[in-house]
């Protein structure tokens, strides 16, 4: 981290020697640092930003600590990896660096970054791939869809940051951690190598990018605007700011984008639940309901529990909810007359058969997951039995690699011990 809690006393003393004042910036009608006291902050900046045995042991401990969390869905566990993780400091000499354009604080600091992202990386790979649990967890999911907002927390984490250094205040900084998440992201980007899933690397990755630059760049106009680095011309100042903006203006397109999409889905949620509504009775219910954005189309699926069934609900929704969405809405409700004289009983009965049901879905799709694993057995080749609980895995023994033959066999047993429950056969499928 960039907090500097194990400066000793004297240094931290001399630290305020010249900022005990009210405000959150230096009065810049008057010299209240000397230049004394911004060399001991640029030195500790510096200290920081060195890649050392501590800064690797305490990487890697964030990356496993936050690799368990996600695997685990466990928030307080993720919220211990980044109170642990120590890439703020390093992320903090780059903003400084530019700050005060010294090439060699910024050169340390990329490099310093560059090794914690690797090391990070790597060990949440190997804990995923020893894990028997990679499926994907809420904790994980929320890691893929940067937007924004996430550059505005990280815009103003780098701004609470960067004071956090100059005042010495260790406090701030805790909560700068935790507020932008660093290790995390990388650990989610593991997952998604190990797992084969290109969209939660590219998600995870740049909500990676948008946290480091925003906070550097937030780092750097902080210490510029406190007498931190040499006197620029105004026409140099522009510059650097217009550079600075550039980048985040670049960077806030596929966030600009993203977020339209979240916006998108949760207007698409509300005007198929409004216009399904109007459509219903009034002792209507909707047991589920589901709506995903994809493209230009929007999928609905439901069951709906009626006392008279309407041969045209699913068409008038796909229609009026077409109008007002101004996109094509494709509509697949499943209406389940309500028995009057044991109400109850039948709702029992069906929300254990929807539950029986999402429950089968799950398991299918975990069971997928598990042979799928890395890519070495494709979906192409898996044929399911849902309602016997069979797979047949299409394989031809001779015509595969050794090595490739004996990670498709460990990936099947793996499966095998993981799902008992499952009849996994291997063969084609003209053998008996």
């Amino acid at each position: 981290m960039a907090s500097r809690s194990g400066t000793s006393g004297s240094d931290s003393a001399t630290n305020h020697a010249g900022a005990e004042r009210s405000g959150i910036f230096v009065d810049l009608s008057e010299d209240a640092r000397t230049d004394e006291s911004r060399a001991l902050t640029l030195a500790g900046v510096a200290r920081d930003s060195r890649l050392d045995r501590k800064f690797l042991i305490l990487i890697a401990l964030a990356s496993a600590i936050a690799t368990l969390g996600l695997l685990q869905s466990s928030t307080a566990v993720v919220i211990g990896a980044m109170l642990v993780s120590p890439l703020m400091g390093p992320i903090m000499g780059v903003g400084f660096g530019l700050a005060t354009i010294e090439t060699g604080l910024i050169r340390r600091a990329l490099v310093t970054l560059a090794a914690g992202m690797f090391i990070a990386i790597v060990v949440a790979m190997l804990i995923i791939l020893i894990s028997p649990i990679q499926d994907v967890t809420p904790e994980l999911r929320a890691r893929t869809q940067p937007t924004l907002m996430d550059l505005g927390v990280a815009v103003v984490g780098g701004i609470a940051g960067a004071i956090a250094v100059i005042r010495n205040l260790s406090g701030v900084m805790v909560g700068v951690s935790i507020a932008t998440a660093l290790v995390p992201p990388l650990a989610t980007v593991a997952f998604g190598i190990v797992t084969g899933r290109a969209d939660f690397v590219t998600g995870a990755a740049l909500l990676f990018l948008t946290n480091t630059l925003a906070i550097a760049f937030a780092a750097t106009i902080v210490a510029r605007i406190n007498r931190f680095g040499p006197s620029l011309t105004p026409q140099h100042t522009a510059m650097q700011l217009a550079g600075i903006l550039a980048v985040l203006g670049v960077l806030s397109i596929p966030l600009a984008i993203s977020l339209d999409n979240i916006g998108r889905e949760i207007r698409a949620r509300a005007i198929v639940q409004s216009e399904l509504s109007s459509l219903l009775q009034p002792r209507d219910r909707v047991e589920n309901l589901n709506v995903v954005v994809n493209g230009e189309e929007v999928g609905v699926e439901g069951v709906i529990l009626v006392d008279r069934f309407t041969p045209s609900l699913g068409d008038k929704l796909a229609a009026s909810a077409t109008r007002r969405l101004d996109r094509k809405v494709l509509v697949d409700l499943a209406q389940v007359k309500r028995q009057t004289n044991a109400a109850e009983e039948y709702e029992d009965q069906l929300n254990r058969r929807v539950s029986a049901l999402e429950q089968r879905d799950a398991d299918v799709e975990a069971l997928l997951s598990a042979l799928t694993v890395g890519g070495l057995i494709g979906r192409e080749e898996l044929l399911i039995d849902v309602q016997a609980k069979r797979v047949l895995i299409l394989r031809d023994r001779d015509a595969e690699a050794e090595e490739v033959g004996e990670a498709r066999d460990r990936i099947i047993t793996e499966t095998r011990i993981r799902y008992p429950g499952w009849l996994l056969r291997e063969g084609m499928l003209d053998q008996p």
